[in-house]
């Protein structure tokens, strides 16, 4: 006979259900602990409200945190907590006349008031305070444990909350007796508070791990599900629709003709130099010192991207919406940039201050914005702000695991990204982003420089390295940002071009070089990359 699994019911507390992996089973203990402050009590009261908006009646008894009347003065303030649900489909009751006879006692009158209220959902707010009822150690765990079973054969879903550090070893006699168990996080990193939520416990489910984003607002808690988490997981198949694509990203969308053609920046000679432009579905960093149009480069793929009919997302830590306009304003580009960035334009502003960025938060409005605009071509000026706001969680080793997901995300959407980061001006032969997460990530890169050319600063680029097609790596080329048409990449012999040496000669100053066997190589402007890694698929 096959045993029939309780029905998992939805937690109402947003992206909360798709990191326990489903919601809550019904009939579960659900102990939820941490630190005064974290927004437990927040979290189980909006937790029985939207029960209560199912149809289940929830009733919250209050121990000696906190009184009745003072918890539903500061639940009004929520927007999800309903005056008219209160007293018939949500009861607060205090447990305070009760633990004077023991935390037996306790549980009785517990059980029995759900029992007549035909409660569905009972949450327990603040067993700090019942535990101290009995002197024996063991009688919390009993209390959980006969309270939480009991409540489970009437279908009821027990939560009880907890200051305790979900990580003591004194906590774990009392874990035991919880089928889901909730880490609140409320840490001070520098000067910077920072929430989050662990699922430590989910029995019989399949929870994301790790330590994921929270954020409490007025409308209650709000979830940010760990990005690392979330790909690894869509990678794995045991995640279907928590991305939009299954790791059969590239068969599906090449089916659908989705990575057919390139993705151009709309500047003849440089599209040359790309031969077609960007191949559909990768990463592209472009790396330049400050000043060498990084930005200006970025805003020609957005607009070609728009002018394509393909939906782009511009993603700016710096420019405002008015400061990209006034930045377009001298060219011809400010027009179409205009009308772009107007509604049903084609391209969405997403702007963020790089002040205090919270990565969990960020990754998942990001993705979530690129699902509802179906966008195909992303920007994000900078790199560096990603980089900065990782780091600045205290825990700056994390950066590369969430910049490669962050790459895998968008690669299962079949979306054609442009990161801009700024670099100390150099020289191309001293150039080494092997350290350097983002540029490792990305399946391309182009470099922007400003060289001393006579006396004037000439701007100057070149492709580094495009890892699935032929291109120009051995033309270091001229370029202008002037009136009216904003970037133009000269062609080969005009104005005062930089590095291009006689055929057959020494290596330009800008050519990318391959060690292979222990020897270097200069690849010829459109030879295929020496390495197996870089080879294009479907080539010898």
């Amino acid at each position: 006979m096959v045993a029939t699994l309780p029905p998992v019911d939805p937690t109402g507390v947003p992206n909360l259900d798709s990191v326990l992996g489903g919601g809550l089973p019904r009939g579960a203990l659900v102990i939820v602990v941490g630190p005064p402050g974290s927004g437990k009590t927040t979290l189980a009261n909006q937790m029985a409200f939207a029960a209560a908006r199912m149809g289940r009646r929830a009733m919250v008894l209050t121990a000696l945190s906190e009184p009745t009347s003072k918890l539903i003065a500061h639940l009004s303030a929520f927007t999800f907590y309903d005056d008219e649900l209160v007293g018939d489909m949500v009861h607060f009751f205090s447990l305070q006349q009760f633990l004077a006879g023991g935390l037996e006692a306790t549980g009785d009158e517990i059980v029995a008031a759900a029992r007549r209220i035909r409660a569905g959902f009972v949450v327990l707010d603040g067993f700090r305070g019942i535990r101290g009822a009995d002197v024996d150690p063991q009688a919390a765990r009993q209390f959980l444990y006969d309270v939480g079973s009991t409540l489970s054969v009437l279908g009821t879903t027990t939560l009880i909350t907890s200051e305790a550090d979900p990580r003591d070893p004194a906590f774990f006699p009392e874990a035991t007796t919880g089928d889901v168990i909730l880490g609140l996080r409320y840490d001070l990193v520098g000067v910077q508070q920072l929430r989050g939520i662990e699922p430590i416990k989910v029995r019989g489910g399949a929870p994301l791990t790790g330590l994921h984003g929270l954020g409490l607002t007025s409308a209650g808690t709000y979830v940010y599900p760990r990005l690392e988490a979330r790909v690894a997981a869509a990678s794995q198949g045991s995640r279907t629709g928590e991305l939009a694509r299954s790791d059969r990203a590239d068969d599906v969308m090449a089916a659908a003709g989705e990575l057919d053609g390139r993705a151009t920046f709309g500047l003849p000679e440089l599209d040359a130099l790309l031969e077609g432009g960007l191949t559909r579905g990768t990463s592209t960093l472009i790396v330049g010192s400050l000043g060498t149009g990084k930005t200006m480069l970025a805003l020609h793929f957005a607009l070609a991207g728009a002018r394509a009919g393909e939906p782009t997302l511009f993603l700016g830590f710096r420019e405002s919406h008015r400061q990209l306009l006034v930045k377009a304003e001298p060219f011809a580009m400010a027009a179409e940039l205009r009308a772009a960035l107007a509604p049903r334009g084609g391209l969405t502003l997403m702007r963020w201050s790089p002040v205090e960025v919270n990565p969990d938060i960020l990754a998942h409005q990001l993705l979530e914005t690129i699902d509802a605009t179906g966008t195909k071509r992303l920007v994000v000026d900078s790199a560096a702000e990603v980089e900065r706001a990782v780091a600045d969680t205290g825990v700056p080793q994390r950066v590369d695991n969430y910049l490669a997901a962050l790459v895998e995300a968008l690669r299962m959407r079949g979306v054609t990204a442009v990161f801009t980061k700024e670099i100390a001006q150099t020289t191309a032969p001293e150039l080494d982003f092997a350290q350097n997460p983002i540029s490792v990530m990305a399946e391309n890169v182009l470099l922007l420089r400003q060289v001393e050319r006579r006396d004037r600063l000439v701007r100057v680029l070149s492709v580094l390295k495009m890892r699935f097609s032929a291109h120009d790596t051995g033309t270091v080329r001229e370029f202008v940002i002037a009136p009216p048409g904003g970037v133009r990449v000269l062609p080969a012999g005009e104005g005062s071009t930089v590095g291009l040496p006689e055929r057959g000669g020494a290596p330009p100053a800008g050519a990318r070089s391959q060690r292979r066997g222990g020897t270097r190589e200069t690849r010829e402007p459109g030879s295929f990359p020496g390495s197996d890694d870089e080879t294009p698929e479907g080539l010898p």
